[in-house]
């Protein structure tokens, strides 16, 4: 069944606490985006310690947009609230090795690609990770505008990989969902399209009414 997981983009605690209240009740996996202000230009808010004392019925995934993402695993390896761990298959880092590491860890490992990513780069790793998170745009900035060509791509993944579960970020709203779901997604994060609503909880539970059910 599709699933919709609000994704949690934020500079400071302040924020992230106040995004995550308004969504741990009715949404079972959150995403936390993390850059680092180098693989991409935007830096978030990023502390381990807070992470491991947050008393929540959510559990996460770490979608980690960052240069050195086994610096950020080993970091949080011992919260039991992270289940998946995504990052982007342009990081320069031994991927086998760390899906290795995830999987040791009884965590779930997938890879995010860019736009202009070559789908093959995926190919060494496909039989091994549990997701593919395609990204709409290029990664760093919620809000931006989806490129046509990106759903294109989730109909190529999903004819080579099938049985792979499809995640794709950026621009997941209302009026993409049902393309996207068709192409072969399986999983939608949608920051912008929740937190920047009036109302973060209805524009969420709309969406999954969207998609017809969690």
């Amino acid at each position: 069944m599709p699933n919709l997981i609000p994704a949690i983009l934020a500079s400071d605690e302040e924020t992230f606490r106040e995004r995550l209240k308004l969504v741990e009740k009715n949404f079972p996996l959150i995403q936390i985006d993390v850059m680092d202000g180098k693989f991409v230009p935007n830096k978030t808010w990023f502390d381990a310690e807070a992470w491991q004392e947050l008393e929540t019925p959510a559990e996460f995934e770490l979608h980690l947009m960052v240069l050195n993402p086994p610096y950020y695993i080993e970091g949080t390896q011992e919260i039991k609230k992270i289940v998946r761990y995504l990052w982007h298959v342009e990081a320069k880092t031994n991927h086998l090795a760390l899906i290795g590491n995830c999987h040791d860890l009884h965590k779930q490992a997938g890879l995010a690609i860019s736009p202009k990513t070559p789908v093959d780069q995926l190919a060494p790793y496909a039989d091994l990770i549990d997701e593919i998170l395609v990204m709409g745009a290029e990664p760093g900035a919620s809000g931006q505008k989806l490129q046509p060509e990106s759903i294109e791509r989730v109909r190529e993944i999903h004819k080579r990989w099938p049985n792979l579960p499809i995640g794709f970020d950026i621009n997941v709203n209302a009026q993409t969902i049902p393309e996207l779901k068709a192409a072969g997604v399986s999983r939608f994060c949608s920051a912008s399209a929740i937190f920047n609503a009036k109302n973060p909880l209805k524009a969420a539970t709309g969406l999954v009414n969207i998609l017809g059910g969690k």
